[in-house]
């Protein structure tokens, strides 16, 4: 049987934060303000000076904000938090009749954009079966999926490990990078480590009581590093061309 490390995301709101994280450096530090949604943005400012800290000892994220689907708006954002030097920036796309026109014209300026843009989904949101296809279209280099409603429930309250599989699997069949996200626990690792998705993304299990605007628990976080480096067996992923 194959055992593969899990990579893994960590969402940081402060420079204090990441700093606590220091001997746990996750695989990609993502950075972002929980108080404000669930993508809200931080600083630039302050993502600057966390990218800064950082110095490329692991690769670093950043969220723009929970935005309207409104191109000029969202383009305005990257470009914005481009600056700091991130290494990846997400977007979330919220459900509506403005996402596929949204979509449409971001197409057109990601061809343009050198940072490396990743769209985010939510579990707890009802999308066209064609949203998947139309993102991967549009020129985003990965898909993550998260929770929108950041009210106790989990992932694995809103898809099924099967339903996960096929996301997962329709992501990396066009060779995009992969995460899954939403109030994760220690104990889904085990059942989300098999599906194979690029990374695993934590802020709420890293944190008292798992509340997510808290600051960071160094005990949760040794306890998380332990269980990602558990030997889980990882099934080999079955590529299809379905839609998630």
């Amino acid at each position: 049987m194959k055992f593969e490390r899990q990579r893994w995301l960590a969402s940081v709101q402060s420079l204090s934060e990441a700093k606590q994280l220091a001997d746990y450096l996750p695989d990609l530090l993502d950075m972002k303000n929980p108080a404000d949604g669930a993508l809200g943005a931080l600083p630039v400012a302050t993502v600057k000076q966390i990218v800064n800290w950082l110095a490329g000892r692991c690769q670093s994220s950043a969220t723009i904000g929970d935005l309207p689907m409104q191109p000029a708006r969202i383009q305005t954002a990257l470009l914005e938090m481009q600056q700091t030097g991130v290494d990846y920036l997400k977007v979330g796309l919220f459900n509506g009749a403005a996402l596929v026109d949204c979509l449409r014209h971001l197409k057109m300026f990601l061809q343009q954009f050198d940072t490396p843009v990743i769209a985010v989904l939510f579990a707890d949101q009802q999308y066209d079966k064609s949203v998947l296809t139309n993102i991967l279209d549009a020129g985003f280099s990965g898909v993550m999926l998260d929770t929108a409603n950041k009210n106790g429930q989990h992932l694995l309250d809103h898809q099924t490990p099967e339903q996960l599989q096929l996301f997962v699997n329709s992501v990396k069949s066009r060779q995009r990078l992969c995460g899954l996200a939403g109030a994760l626990r220690a104990e889904d690792i085990a059942v989300l480590k098999p599906l194979g998705a690029d990374y695993l993304g934590f802020r709420s299990a890293l944190c008292p009581l798992r509340q997510r605007q808290q600051d960071l628990a160094i005990s949760a976080v040794q306890q998380l590093v332990d269980k990602l480096a558990a030997p889980v067996p990882q099934a080999p992923a079955q590529l299809c061309e379905e839609t998630f």
